[in-house]
């Protein structure tokens, strides 16, 4: 079984291996060897010279909730067809895509969130990371453009790692690769329980 992942983020793949492996009846059907294949360095999204990511194809820092599926989604698309082309098969595609998208009633007007989205070929299924809202004075900074990975003054070194900007908003009890694990974990749900969604 090919999974192919559309990041190079550390903390993305780590969500994405250990949602999987949450199904190994999913992993290892038929004696199955289970292989991640890992966007290619050349494919790596830009961030720091354009304002759209090139695999994305959206904002560097996604703004609404449609945004960020389709991020995801064309994440998921690109890692399946770069795997189909490298190993001639794939299984699924991944993306993971964070960000914004506004929320009436919050007091900075978004919550942030992460959506997955695996692309088996034909389909899409979509999950979601729980939400959570941003400081006001960081949220200066996202709707000026930063990036909040990028705001160490706030979140510390770390942020565009494991810690990410979850990890000190939650005084180290959830980390960046645990918020992205559920998202890819509700995406599966329809795979996995593919019999109630086809009642």
């Amino acid at each position: 079984m090919y999974i192919s992942i559309g990041t190079r983020s550390q903390p993305k793949i780590a969500a994405v291996c250990s949602a999987f492996s949450q199904y190994p009846e999913l992993c290892f059907r038929d004696g199955d060897l289970l292989q991640f294949m890992i966007l290619p360095e050349k494919k790596r999204g830009t961030a720091a010279d354009s304002a759209i990511d090139s695999v994305s194809k959206v904002s560097c820092n996604p703004l609404t909730l449609d945004e960020l599926t389709t991020g995801a989604k064309n994440r998921a698309k690109e890692a399946y067809r770069l795997c189909k082309e490298q190993h001639g098969a794939c299984d699924y595609g991944v993306g993971i895509e964070g960000g914004l998208f506004p929320v009436d009633g919050t007091e900075t007007g978004y919550l942030d969130t992460s959506i997955c989205a695996i692309y088996d070929g034909e389909r899409y299924a979509i999950g979601g990371s729980p939400l959570f809202e941003y400081p006001k004075a960081v949220m200066k900074h996202i709707l000026a453009g930063e990036e909040p990975g990028f705001l160490a003054d706030f979140f510390g070194p770390n942020a565009k790692g494991r810690a990410g900007s979850i990890g000190p908003l939650t005084d180290g009890r959830v980390l960046r690769d645990e918020f992205d694990r559920y998202a890819v974990t509700m995406a599966l749900t329809r795979i996995v329980s593919g019999e109630l969604y086809a009642r």
